[in-house]
């Protein structure tokens, strides 16, 4: 049978859980599921007791994401090369539980563990297939399905190596995955920049938005969820992952100045330690939440914000939630990250440092509505030309032609 009578299949081997904070592989892959199948892998949770690799499908709720088959592997701690360290490792489950998943430790066992269970995940994805991954670290699965897929997708939507548990050796080979894959998509300027001269076919998608989904924020009848009504205003609020791109310093610093500002954090700590974290009477964490909440919580801020350090982890980040902060109708005030400056400098309120920050929040607050709404108007081109669906429409597009080529070659 000819490849192209085939369905197309999808094969995302991810280093992020689907049931993570729903972001860009998300957003991406639940559209691609209208395009064809795929096949969403979870990073490998790392068992106590079992006795071989087992590769299982995830139960999920249907809703956002629907059409995408989550699959699961397991690898039996005792088979890995080094043990698991309960400090920094992955986390390590019995054998009977079933809802653990945790970043990898490299080793040749788990390597070789990987390999076998690929096997199992390209089969079920047949010979009509694409495979995508967005880590340096999936470089030598790439290098193994090469001949068994007709096209692999490197989505680099953060420069992983800058990270707190990054690593040279990430950066090494990122060089080596770029040389295998076909197509390299990066997750905002600053990355398209520094790789577009490492691959010949390197495009820039930066962070898209769900307009229709953040507006709900400026409807009446959203409800301010109780446990935000509860904090007194003005509410400084951000929802994302709390980790070493925050800037924790400022957070106490504007906390410590102002005590009748309420900071508002929404997210899951990941990477950085509870004693790392600033405590005060106006500093509030209110936990992860699910995305169809976010509009809800956004509701209640006051001023929504992005308070990144300006560290090696932020020199690359596109966030997604400026334009999310934007579409339901909110006055933002982000660090100066380079990919937020460029694309919403006169947009979005810009302020370093603890008395920069304080400055812009007062103008903010003061602000007449006339002139918060001028700054909307000036987001809803940018936000018009932002829609994942158009993100993964125009990736389709790159993604067929590359296929369609590959297919004019086979029949010269």
């Amino acid at each position: 049978m000819p490849l192209e009578s085939e369905p197309l299949t999808l094969v995302y081997v991810a280093h992020l859980s689907w049931d993570n904070v729903w972001q860009r592989p998300q957003q991406l892959m639940s559209r691609f599921a209208q395009y064809c199948r795929v096949i969403y892998v979870d990073p490998p949770r790392l068992v106590r007791g079992a006795k071989q690799p087992k590769l299982s499908e995830r139960k999920r709720p249907t809703g956002s994401g629907a059409g995408v088959r989550v699959l699961q592997p397991s690898f039996p701690v005792e088979m890995l090369d080094v043990p698991a360290k309960k400090s920094s490792g992955p986390v390590v489950v019995e054998a009977e539980q079933t809802d653990a998943a945790q970043p990898t430790i490299p080793s040749n066992n788990y390597q070789r563990m990987w390999l076998q269970l690929l096997s199992e995940v390209l089969a079920e994805a047949g010979p009509n297939s694409v495979m995508w991954v967005s880590s340096p670290l999936a470089d030598y699965l790439v290098a193994a399905a090469q001949d068994q897929v007709r096209l692999t997708v490197y989505d680099c939507m953060d420069d992983l190596a800058s990270f707190r548990d990054g690593t040279e050796e990430m950066r090494r080979r990122e060089g080596y995955l770029m040389s295998l894959v076909d197509l390299v998509f990066t997750g905002g300027r600053s990355m398209y920049e520094a790789r577009k001269g490492r691959h010949p076919d390197t495009h820039c998608f930066p962070s898209g938005v769900d307009v229709e989904h953040f507006h709900r924020a400026s409807r009446p009848e959203t409800r301010v969820p109780v446990a935000l009504t509860r904090i007194p205003q003005p509410r400084l609020g951000y929802y994302g992952v709390l980790d070493e791109r925050i800037d924790w310093e400022l957070i106490a610093g504007v906390a410590q100045a102002r005590p009748d500002w309420h900071w508002v954090l929404v997210g899951p700590r990941a990477k950085v330690k509870r004693s790392e974290l600033p405590r005060a009477a106006n500093i509030h964490y209110l936990g992860k939440q699910a995305y169809t909440r976010l509009p809800a919580f956004l509701k209640g801020f006051d001023i929504a914000t992005m308070p990144f350090a300006l560290n090696d982890a932020t020199r690359f980040i596109s966030p997604t939630k400026t334009p999310e902060y934007l579409a339901g109708g909110k006055q933002v005030i982000s660090s100066a990250v380079a990919d937020v400056v460029a694309t919403y400098d006169q947009i979005v309120h810009i302020a370093d440092g603890v008395d920069g920050w304080i400055e812009a929040i007062e103008r903010v607050l003061s602000a007449t509505p006339e002139e918060q709404a001028e700054r909307l108007e000036r987001a809803a081109p940018i936000l018009h030309e932002s829609s994942w669906d158009g993100t993964v429409s125009r990736m389709w597009t790159l993604m067929e032609q590359r296929l369609t080529s590959e297919l004019a070659e086979r029949a010269a």
